[in-house]
């Protein structure tokens, strides 16, 4: 059986946050596929057995990123248990994978979860041409470039000028989360839990409340969304967030809303929050790569309204008319969409579950990684 080493120098177990699910249930499918190594930092904390070897070799430091006695380490590795293709999360590690695949002749594939360099331009850093510079460096070295969406992948073709043969679409990907029972109980806790009256509309939003997109969705629910909804809605409403790392600042301006707007913090089963919510909302309109919060949301079988940028990577194709998308600023529009709520009772499409199915992602991507190997 192939053996792959992937190298991801972060924590993600256990797996809570996108990033951390993203790769968690693509590692674990792709297990099934393939002899699979994950390279990764010590602070991992596994919940269970693993259908694949777990390396804790980088050390919780930032210096893990430049640390170049580990390339020795992970050369002597690849050539001992006969390693037959490398794989990095991101870009980041990419000089590690060059200098390895020039050492051992082993190939390396990128597996994509956005395009970085557009993220952080998005989010107004001044530095993201060096790392548009490196990342291109990176993606025109490897074997294979994965993305999350069709739409990084093209954006790569273009900007980077990647060869498509040499491109791949290996979407995020979900498990569908069991089937709610009795939604109205859970429901009637969320509103008791948080004074919500039983009657009233209740859309949702959640996230890492520290992330500055984020963030910023929070100050449109608070001074656009919210402002409009008050004129707007003919019945009670509330408008709940949840997620850590939300600034005292604006969790002092939800407090201000006197209850239309309501922060839970973070909350231990995100299960109970959709099945009480009538409408998930995504006013995100930074940040790069597919919001996973959207998907989260549409495998709760809950309709979506979004922006445009929020949309941007997500396969319309397969929503159905669970996707419900705004153009950027256009808040008129978007509380318009909040209110219809004529399709709240629609399940989501089977064709997105078998889009987004983590075990089709990891065959699809097996093949091409089998491919990759057999060629001389």
């Amino acid at each position: 059986m192939m053996h792959v080493l992937s190298i991801a120098p972060y924590p993600y177990l256990p797996a809570r946050k996108g990033g951390e699910l993203f790769i968690a249930g693509y590692y674990a499918a792709l297990a099934h596929y393939c002899r699979l190594t994950v390279v990764s930092v010590q602070a991992n904390q596994a919940e269970g057995p693993l259908p694949y070897a777990l390396w804790p070799l980088f050390t919780n430091s930032r210096t893990r990123y430049l640390n170049i006695f580990y390339a020795g380490q992970l050369a002597k590795a690849i050539r001992q248990k006969n390693v037959q293709l490398l794989q990095i999360e991101h870009p980041y590690m990419g000089w590690m994978a060059v200098w390895l695949q020039a050492r051992t002749g082993r190939r390396f594939i990128v597996h994509s979860h956005n395009i970085e360099a557009a993220r952080f331009r998005s989010m107004g850093k001044k530095w993201w041409s060096l790392l548009w510079a490196y990342e291109k460096w990176v993606h025109r070295k490897a074997a294979h470039s994965f993305f999350i969406s069709r739409e990084d992948a093209d954006t790569a073709i273009q900007e980077y000028g990647l060869d498509p043969q040499k491109v791949s679409v290996a979407p995020y990907g979900i498990t569908a989360p069991p089937a709610v029972t009795n939604p109205a109980a859970l429901r009637a806790q969320v509103c008791t839990r948080h004074n919500i009256p039983s009657n009233s509309t209740i859309f949702y939003f959640n996230g890492a409340l520290g992330y500055q997109p984020n963030q910023q969705a929070v100050r449109k629910i608070l001074t656009d969304i919210d402002p409009l909804l008050q004129k707007t809605a003919a019945s009670p409403y509330v408008i709940l967030i949840s997620g850590k790392g939300l600034p005292a600042e604006l969790a002092a301006q939800v407090k201000a809303t006197n209850g239309s707007v309501m922060y839970t913090g973070f909350v231990n089963d995100i299960g109970e929050y959709f099945a009480a919510a009538d409408v998930f909302i995504n006013p995100v309109m930074e940040g790069g790569g597919v919001k996973t919060k959207v998907l989260e949301a549409l495998a709760w079988q809950k309709t979506v309204v979004s922006t445009a940028s929020g949309a941007i990577g997500v396969n319309t194709n397969v929503c159905g008319n669970k996707l419900l998308v705004a153009p950027d600023n256009d808040w008129q529009q978007f509380i318009t969409l909040m209110l219809q709520q004529n399709n709240t009772a629609e399940a989501t499409p089977p064709s997105f579950f078998e889009y987004y199915s983590n075990t089709n992602i990891a065959r699809d991507a097996s093949a091409v990684m089998q491919a990759l190997t057999a060629r001389p």
